[in-house]
């Protein structure tokens, strides 16, 4: 699965941190003036344990020290003069696995003031591996290979971070320049297909951005997405995306274009050019690829939930709204969260038929029938899904339309991710 969530506690994060700068750095100096010591060799650091090199011993976690004595460990005080030059470095202490939810393993912080130290040659220690069926990916790269600290404590490792960019897995356009935005055209097969593509204010290239895939009903079209028009005759406008563009931050979206007005993924062919899609942008932009969505109406949430049948392992949220399953749904291993919503009086998709494509995705999210209230009023929230794949349903008084909250709950839904 492309995408993966890490999540430390903060003693695993400062454990982790103790055995990266035990292992990169020599023996560390006490106010910049002591005598040279022996550059040390660094021990590989154990699993879940503080580890010394060459004497010196990393500080407590938190802020740099400035000029004071080393900092302690465990394993006992540093001693010794600054080093002339640092000691060969171990290797990293054993890597912390993420855990659920989404928290990554911090980085080493930034080395204490004083006398230099030598050039630490040891990289850090391995990031948290990505946690498959896990909340947010965690950090893909662990801390970076530090400097030995002069006088002063050892400098201490970061925190644990959540969510955001530190979990970001780059697609291999970061980097590129920016393509043209609006109306673009790809070729799948031997059919060109329409699409419309926006960036966000102030993109950066080396920046990797979310990405939200918007797909219109049968009487919309892309530019009805792109523009938030009336998603069907007689209903009112919805804003951008669903009036999710307008909260967004830092999101790139696209709003797909059906061949002859409906998502019908005749021979696969819808399904091949979301794949499509998704590829070519990937090298294009700087994407992260553990954070791929996509949301839609009507006919659109029904390719939503088609995408979420055959694209699990590259999406990884869906928030379909008043739609059904189409053909079924293959059989997969990959879990996705699930957001969905449905008019109680429904009279073009009946409700039930969106209960039916709801279950399925409990099911797969290995949660419970049990729910609890959660925000909009009116949704539910079902509980003990397998971590970080939650399935939120929200229906409403109204008839086959988006809900008047779509832009805020699905927003909130999607950027938790």
């Amino acid at each position: 699965m492309r995408f993966n969530s890490l999540r430390a506690s903060a003693l695993a994060s400062c454990v982790a941190g103790c055995a990266f700068l035990a292992a990169a750095c020599g023996d560390s100096g006490s106010n910049g003036g002591g005598h040279s010591g022996q550059a040390g060799t660094g021990a590989v650091g154990a699993a879940g344990s503080d580890v010394t090199s060459g004497g010196g011993s990393s500080g407590s976690a938190g802020a740099p020290s400035g000029g004071g004595t080393g900092g302690s460990s465990a394993a006992g005080n540093s001693t010794g003069g600054s080093a002339t030059s640092g000691g060969s470095g171990g290797a990293g202490g054993s890597t912390v696995s993420g855990g659920a939810g989404g928290t990554t393993s911090g980085t080493a912080g930034v080395p204490g003031s004083g006398g230099g130290g030598g050039t630490a040659t040891a990289s850090g220690g391995a990031g948290g591996r990505m946690n498959a069926k896990g909340g947010g990916a965690g950090a893909a790269a662990g801390g970076s290979a530090g400097q030995a600290a002069g006088s002063g404590g050892a400098s201490a490792s970061g925190g644990s971070g959540s969510g955001g960019l530190a979990g970001a897995v780059p697609s291999k356009g970061c980097g590129s320049a920016a393509p043209a935005t609006g109306a673009q055209q790809i070729e799948v097969g031997s059919t060109k297909r329409d699409y419309i593509l926006r960036l966000p204010d102030g993109y950066d290239a080396n920046t990797p951005h979310r990405i939200i895939f918007a797909f219109h009903g049968m009487q919309g079209s892309a530019d009805q997405v792109d523009t938030g028009g009336p998603p069907n005759a007689g209903l009112d406008p919805t804003g951008p995306y669903y009036g999710i563009k307008d909260l967004s931050q830092d999101t790139i979206f696209v709003a797909g274009q059906a061949l002859s007005g409906g998502w019908t993924n005749t021979d696969d062919r819808d399904i091949e050019y979301v794949k499509a899609l998704v590829s070519d942008l990937e090298g294009k932009l700087c994407i992260d690829q553990s954070r791929v969505f996509a949301t839609g109406f009507s006919y659109g949430a029904i390719m939503t939930i088609t995408v979420a049948c055959n694209m699990a392992d590259v999406f990884r949220a869906v928030a379909p709204m008043s739609g059904s399953l189409q053909n079924g749904c293959p059989a997969s291993d990959h879990s996705i969260a699930y957001w969905a919503s449905h008019g109680t009086m429904d009279t073009t998709i009946d409700i039930s038929k969106g209960e039916a494509a709801r279950d399925e995705f409990v099911k797969r999210n290995k949660c419970s029938m049990t729910t609890q209230a959660t925000t909009p009023d009116g949704c539910v929230a079902y509980q003990g899904c397998a971590a970080g794949y939650p399935v939120n349903w929200c229906p409403f008084d109204g008839i086959h339309q988006p809900p008047p909250f779509s832009g805020p709950a699905i927003w909130a839904f999607l950027s938790q991710f």
